[in-house]
């Protein structure tokens, strides 16, 4: 399957090459010139209009086993403690929440692995929302050039920019390990590559002293 995947993927990436690859964004006004499959193009283009009204970035926690946790407090001892629980048992990992993996005759398959259920907030430890110039930056710096092959994967996630529709939901997530430089998002599907973030690394360290505790 995964042989009939590459071959599909190759396909999808030799048609773009050849065309003028775009994402227009209408909200900022905003063409995006980018390398991605005309699928995946498309997947962005359609979200970042319809299911984008605010972005944030966000400082991530270490995350622990919510089934351990449980476990542990249902037969906790009254000399135990569960801040020692947590620290030692915590490990820097995605937040996102992956569901079944995507069959090969569904046609998300084709750009995605899994698909995406959501962020788990728990492990969200402060949060900053951008105005709109610098809403406008990110998302170009995000959608824009190719997926580049995963290399040296350490994959510690400890920043990630999320994206709210009008309601204030959590539509999606762009989650970034700066030591590795590879991103895993999370939309429709779950994908991970490796990516520069120079100006989102910028925002983080421009706002610095401005994150707030991040409220679920």
């Amino acid at each position: 399957m995964d042989t009939i995947k590459n071959i599909l993927l190759f396909l999808l990436l030799t048609v773009t090459l050849h065309s003028n690859a775009q994402i227009r964004v209408e909200k900022y006004d905003l063409t995006i010139a980018s390398k991605l499959s005309d699928t995946l193009q498309k997947v962005y283009e359609k979200f970042l209009n319809n299911e984008v009204e605010k972005i944030s970035i966000v400082n991530l926690k270490k995350k622990y086993n919510h089934g351990d946790y449980y476990h542990f407090l249902k037969n906790k001892k009254f000399y135990q403690s569960r801040k020692k629980w947590i620290k030692k048992k915590s490990y820097e990992g995605s937040i996102i929440v992956e569901g079944k993996r995507y069959k090969m005759v569904h046609f998300d398959s084709i750009v995605f692995e899994n698909r995406f259920r959501g962020v788990d907030k728990e492990f969200i430890e402060s949060e900053l929302f951008l105005d709109s110039l610098e809403r406008r930056t990110a998302i170009n710096e995000m959608f824009n050039g190719a997926e580049n092959q995963i290399m040296d994967m350490c994959y510690n996630p400890r920043h990630a920019v999320i994206f709210y529709n009008k309601k204030g939901k959590v539509t999606g997530i762009y989650e970034i390990c700066f030591e590795c430089s590879n991103v895993k998002i999370g939309i429709v599907g779950t994908v991970m590559f490796a990516r520069d973030s120079p100006y989102l690394k910028s925002l983080f360290e421009k706002h610095k002293t401005e994150f707030k505790k991040y409220r679920k």
